[in-house]
């Protein structure tokens, strides 16, 4: 698994642009006019860049998972699936008369 790697460093002109290294545009395929998202922690004075396709792709994996998870949800219990529900009594957990 890569956790990372450290391009260089960059500085901030007057006009807030920032040059990402070649070696960094290179390797993860940044080109110029490419959207890229910004997220930052002021206390802990931290800015990350991400390519706004990789964000894509993580959205719309959340979105599939949480389409699997409703259905699952939302799905009704095997019993009832399989034809075999109880009476409502029974599902309720009334203890037999």
């Amino acid at each position: 698994m890569h956790h990372g790697k450290f391009y260089g460093s960059t500085v901030m002109g007057e006009r807030g642009q920032v040059v990402i290294p070649a070696e960094a545009r290179e390797e993860l395929g940044i080109e110029a006019g490419e959207k890229l998202v910004v997220f930052g922690n002021k206390r802990k004075g931290v800015v990350i860049i991400f390519k706004s396709e990789v964000m894509t792709r993580f959205a719309d994996m959340i979105f599939r998972k949480s389409r699997f998870f409703e259905e699952m949800f939302t799905a009704d219990s095997p019993q009832e699936r399989a034809g075999q529900a109880g009476t409502p009594r029974e599902k309720k957990g009334d203890p037999e008369e």
